[in-house]
């Protein structure tokens, strides 16, 4: 059985299509505490808008190479 190398490019994709569908269920939590008046719900919203962001940042690092020296 031969081993498969995988591209700098296939693990970024890997590492950015983990990160998208992170944010994808961020909106959706967004959307469960932005909806009800719960005394929870302010800070819920909070943090789950700080968790998208920094995924958002971490995908932008990713489509530049800022971050091509971790995959080595």
């Amino acid at each position: 059985m031969t081993e498969r190398t995988v591209s700098l490019a296939e693990k970024k994709s890997i590492i950015i299509d983990f990160l998208q569908r992170c944010n994808h269920y961020s909106d959706k939590m967004l959307e469960k505490y932005q909806s009800p008046l719960t005394q929870e719900a302010p800070q819920k919203v909070h943090d789950w808008t700080i968790y998208k962001e920094f995924n958002e940042y971490a995908i932008n690092e990713l489509n530049s190479d800022d971050l091509d020296d971790w995959f080595k």
